[in-house]
């Protein structure tokens, strides 16, 4: 695989972690911002309770990311929902604490956060899920964070009933005090509601509150390795969202660097590629996941939700400071060479570099790797593709760099079981391929 460099140090890995929170921010449905809700009031829960700083810190990052093993798993909970969930959905949404908990076990760092996330469905008086926890076996920040996961759901609409307002909000936690929760961390929100304490959210403060959690447990020198790692985990959640593109944002990565390599540029630039590979389709989680499995043509307005993704994207990655230089990776990797593309419509050198690059990258995988909607087609078919859209949808110097390289290295990073280098018998050609344009 060709050098690069991935960046390092704290800002740019704490960067990465407010992606990550912000994955469950742009969620469709009634998730939208529920993770950061439940970290914000956590945060002051964990205080009201007197936990260290270190532990308020914890409270705060699991909070954000308790929920964020649902992506993949039961999208539709939450997106389309019901007001009775069917018995699969209902096992998959009680498995969600397990799955959060081995992706976020997985971060450098962070691993320590992964009992807060498993437990957050315990109940005080044992009843709970998954592991049946009771009382003070259930680790203090997840039953702080039990308390705030249902407060910040009852505050607001669900299929089955309006938002609730704060005195029935009330009346609810005081019924299931010593139930579901604990005495004590009742008492705590209570003393806080009653001296008026308890703030509001503000996207802005929980930003800061994600900046300050990571100081708290994030060394001041972080490796390149644990770099890649969390680009690894948000590029898996990423991905997770639409099960036809596992593996897609590295393999991304993985060609743009390449294609970088063969145009002589120096390790900085491909370490940027490097990190734009992972985090180009952060936009996607925005995108209903009945629109991303999608057998047929979209409509329209489907169209242009998926197309927003490109813009959803680049607004994360702007609010970012550490990751604003891969703000135009995420926004312009849909432009086309000839103008044609998404979302401003620019053309040729207009279109900035890292984009040009990503643009052929992308392709390259969408077309060989399957959708909903159509198989993947072979290697040869998709080099013929690229060739004919040079000039036209591809910036010619990239384009001509990505056909350079050898067949043996598309091989070695093809999806598991897609590598065919030549079309089946009844395909053909070009156009068979056409379909991957569209999404």
């Amino acid at each position: 695989m060709p050098a690069h460099v991935t960046p390092t140090g704290r800002s740019f890995y704490a960067g990465l972690l407010e992606a990550l929170t912000g994955v469950m921010g742009v969620s469709n449905g009634y998730l939208k911002s529920h993770g950061p809700r439940v970290a914000t009031l956590g945060r002051q829960i964990a205080r009201a309770v007197s936990l260290d700083e270190r532990e308020v810190a914890r409270v705060t990052l699991a909070g954000v990311m308790a929920d964020i093993g649902m992506i993949g798993l039961a999208e539709r909970a939450w997106e389309a929902a019901t007001p009775v969930l069917d018995a699969d959905t209902r096992e998959k949404v009680r498995a969600h604490p397990i799955r959060s908990a081995g992706t976020v076990g997985g971060i450098p760092h962070l691993g320590t956060l992964a009992d807060l996330v498993r437990h957050h469905h315990e109940w005080y008086d044992g009843t709970g899920y998954p592991d049946g926890l009771q009382g003070t076996r259930i680790p203090v920040g997840a039953r702080v964070l039990r308390l705030a996961d249902t407060i910040v759901a009852l505050a607001s609409a669900r299929p089955a009933r309006p938002a609730l307002g704060p005195a029935r909000i009330r009346e609810i936690v005081e019924e299931s005090r010593g139930i579901e929760f604990d005495p004590e961390i009742v008492n705590a929100w209570v003393d806080l509601n009653d001296r008026e304490m308890v703030s509001e959210f503000d996207p802005r403060a929980f930003e800061r509150q994600v900046k300050l959690s990571a100081e708290q447990l994030v060394p001041e020198s972080v490796s390149p390795l644990s770099s890649d790692q969390l680009l690894e985990i948000l590029a898996s959640v990423i991905d997770a969202k639409d099960p036809y593109t596992a593996g897609h944002s590295r393999r991304v990565a993985v060609f743009a660097v390449a294609i970088a390599d063969q145009l002589g540029f120096d390790a900085e630039l491909k370490g940027t590629l490097w990190a734009a590979g992972y985090l180009h389709d952060l936009g996607k989680l925005a995108v209903p996941v009945r629109v991303l499995v999608s057998p047929g043509r979209l409509d329209p307005g489907d169209m242009q939700l998926v197309k927003a993704h490109a813009t959803v994207g680049a607004e994360i990655l702007s609010s970012i400071p550490s990751l604003r230089h891969l703000r135009a990776a995420a926004r312009y990797h849909h432009e086309r060479w000839d103008g044609g593309g998404y979302p401003e419509g620019l053309a040729g050198d207009n279109i900035p570099l890292v984009p040009r690059i990503l643009a052929v990258a992308d392709a390259y995988d969408a077309m060989t790797t399957g959708r909903a909607y159509r198989a993947g087609c072979s290697h040869a078919e998709a080099v013929e593709e690229i060739t004919l859209e040079t000039g036209r949808h591809f910036c010619p110097a990239v384009a001509e760099a990505f056909l350079a390289l050898p067949t043996a290295f598309f091989q070695s990073i093809a999806a598991p079981g897609a590598w065919r280098p030549e079309p089946l018998p009844d395909r053909e050609g070009r156009a068979a391929n056409t379909a991957w344009r569209y999404l």
